[in-house]
């Protein structure tokens, strides 16, 4: 069964803050867009006000003090995300295979063609020569690509952080730089405000562009959950 998870977490002086009505969008999205067998999961210790059908995993707890120079402090801290790829990590996890979610993300179509596949690995592609992949989406076969966590030193992420954009998908570029993609073709878009998208599967709206909740767009409008459009947070 495939789990679908995504990360809440608070960032002081981060560019954005996120909340369980956040969590509580994006999940009621992936049920309406997703028919293949699944769960729903946020790793989070900020239970409070999620939605009851969706199950809390404790967070593991590893790199989530670490920082880099190459990655702005107001910047998403998404190193905890490499906790993913630990060779235990159905351990806490409880799962086979995940796919990992951005919160910032408007679902419009069926999310099946994407992860109905045997792949032990995907993500979604960079949007510039120096982003290889973008950490908004990846799907994860767990203990399928063990050395992402066992290589990490913060030393090496640093250098990785010279040669691409990012935090986690800075470092998953330099560890694994030859893995499968989606991108545009599949449906995987992401929304700038001179960019709108009007067809797509999934929309992220990554970095500092707007958020779903805040921004006038047709394609919200119609997909995103309209009790949480216009909820303002702290950017």
């Amino acid at each position: 069964m495939l789990t679908a998870i995504s990360w809440l977490w608070a960032q002081p002086g981060g560019r954005t803050t996120y909340a369980a009505r956040h969590v509580n969008a994006w999940a009621a999205m992936v049920r309406r867009h997703l028919t293949l067998e699944h769960e729903i999961a946020v790793v989070t210790d900020m239970p409070a006000g999620i939605d009851p059908g969706i199950r809390i995993i404790p967070p593991p707890g590893d790199f989530e003090d670490v920082r880099l120079p190459t990655w702005g402090a107001r910047k998403p801290q998404c190193l905890r995300r490499l906790a993913m790829f630990e060779r235990s990590a159905a351990d806490w996890l409880h799962a086979e295979r995940v796919v990992s979610m951005d919160l910032d993300c408007v679902i419009a179509d069926s999310l099946d063609p994407l992860f109905d596949t045997d792949d032990d690995f995907r993500i979604a592609k960079g949007t510039a020569t120096s982003r290889r992949y973008n950490g908004s989406l990846m799907m994860l076969r767990l203990g399928a690509r063990p050395q992402v966590f066992d290589t990490f030193t913060r030393e090496k992420a640093v250098l990785a952080g010279l040669k691409h954009l990012g935090s986690d998908q800075a470092w998953i570029a330099s560890a694994i730089p030859n893995e499968k993609t989606w991108g545009a073709a599949d449906g995987v878009r992401f929304w700038t405000p001179t960019r709108r998208v009007t067809e797509a599967r999934v929309v992220f709206f990554a970095g500092a562009v707007g958020k779903p909740w805040e921004v006038d767009d047709p394609l919200v409008a119609r997909h995103y959950p309209a009790m949480e459009r216009g909820a303002h947070v702290d950017a």
